[in-house]
């Protein structure tokens, strides 16, 4: 172990000695983070939005809402449970949104007249803010439709009339002319929807066909709540939501040192020289290993740590987090052996892997979020070591998920250190043997 330690401890002595490797190291991935957070202030967009969908009515007013959600181009949707199911989907990332049809809502749509309407309950991801001012707007038109078939639906108007007269007539604060005055409205209202001639809107129609009548009324009344943490310390800054993609950047600053270091050593017969050291190859390799996962593990550390300090970053889960920055930078360990194993000559380490590097970060959100992707990439993404390393260092930072909830991160990480170091270890023995 000894030997090990002191290779690692020369190669994080090498890596601080060159400025420029280590401010693209530790320095450059700070920077991104912070420009990340600043253009997007956590926001996000893209298609397709999966929305979970709560129907605890299960009314007809509520169906057809639901109906009208699944029928739009632009959003997909999945109906679960309850509540605790569509929060989990948020929090896991799978939807940007659980959209809540409470159990008042029918009653609501029925007592539209008389302050009431439809009660539309929406949880969000905070990291998909410009998706979610999209959203409110699309709640608001098909509460529309649903309105606008209300007056195209004789026995829905009349009911939903008599609700109201019989409201009114009961109001205490209420003048005897006011209520006269609402009984002329609701019966003209009524006699309107009797001799309307327009037919119902069709599936998929504009709903400014159905509202042009209302002017600036709004029939539903839609809460939006963004996703909290579940630890004590309060809503998250656009910073933590940027800062996991500036990690991943941290991690791969990280491959791209150790790789191209080990390339040189070997190219410059220093790898040769330990050979005949009182060191087994295992011993050099391992060192070298160890050496990227400290150099790792302290981009990771000191980019939260700067965050919570400066940028209001705070930290969910703790404990978590640690495991998080542990298996992420064991997996990108492997990810930098795979490298070496696979590409001999320095130019090949810095040009070829480089590129290699970039097109797994672009795949794995690195450089786009996954959102933004079409479903056949971010289906592909599941290959990138970076998709998984944001992902579990999201749900310890915010998300507020569970280790058994991170296992599938955790898992896929492991495997990619583990088969890193078995492919890049045999590659390295091979092309040292010819």
């Amino acid at each position: 172990m000894y030997p090990m330690l002191v290779i690692a401890a020369k190669d994080l002595k090498l890596l601080f000695r060159d400025r420029t490797s280590a401010f693209f190291t530790f320095g450059f991935p700070l920077l991104l983070a912070i420009f990340f957070g600043m253009v997007f202030g956590g926001s996000g967009g893209g298609s397709p939005a999966t929305l979970a969908i709560v129907d605890e009515s299960g009314g007809p007013i509520a169906k057809s809402f639901a109906k009208d959600l699944e029928d739009d181009e632009l959003i997909e949707t999945v109906h679960v449970a309850d509540r605790v199911a569509g929060e989990l989907m948020v929090r896991q990332g799978k939807a940007i949104a659980c959209v809540i049809l409470p159990k008042s809502f029918d009653a609501g749509a029925n007592a539209m007249f008389t302050g009431g309407g439809l009660q539309v309950e929406a949880l969000v991801d905070p990291a998909r803010k410009a998706e979610t001012g999209l959203l409110t707007g699309k709640l608001n038109e098909i509460a529309f439709r649903q309105l606008g078939r209300a007056f195209n639906d004789p026995k829905r108007m009349t009911s939903m009339l008599t609700t109201a007269r019989a409201a009114i007539a009961i109001s205490p604060n209420t003048s005897a002319k006011d209520k006269g005055l609402f009984r002329n409205f609701f019966d003209s209202a009524e006699k309107l929807s009797k001799n309307t001639t327009r037919d119902p809107p069709k599936d998929g129609a504009d709903a400014s066909e159905d509202t042009g009548i209302f002017g600036g009324f709004s029939p539903a009344k839609v809460t939006v709540t963004e996703l909290k943490s579940r630890s004590d310390a309060g809503p998250n800054s656009p910073y933590a939501i940027s800062f996991p993609q500036g990690i991943a950047w941290g991690l791969m600053g990280c491959v791209m040192s150790f790789a191209s270091g080990l390339a040189r050593e070997r190219s410059r017969g220093t790898l040769l020289r330990l050979a005949v050291a009182p060191v087994s190859r295992l011993q050099v390799l391992g060192g070298k290993a160890l050496g990227c996962f400290l150099a790792c593990l302290m981009v990771v550390f000191l980019l939260v740590l700067f965050g919570r300090a400066f940028l209001g970053v705070t930290i969910g889960n703790p404990w978590l987090f640690v495991l998080a920055a542990i298996i992420s930078a064991f997996g990108f360990s492997g990810v930098m052996m795979l490298l070496t194993g696979l590409f001999r000559s320095e130019g090949g380490a810095e040009g070829a892997g480089r590129a290699v590097i970039l097109v797994l970060a672009m795949i794995g959100g690195g450089t786009i979020p996954l959102f933004f992707m079409p479903p056949f990439l971010q289906t592909l993404s599941s290959i990138s070591p970076f998709k998984w390393a944001i992902f579990a260092v999201e749900g310890a930072l915010w998300r507020g998920l569970t280790v058994e909830q991170l296992l599938p991160a955790f898992g896929a990480l492991f495997a990619f250190g583990i088969a890193g170091l078995i492919i890049g270890g045999r590659g390295f023995a091979r092309s040292d043997a010819r």
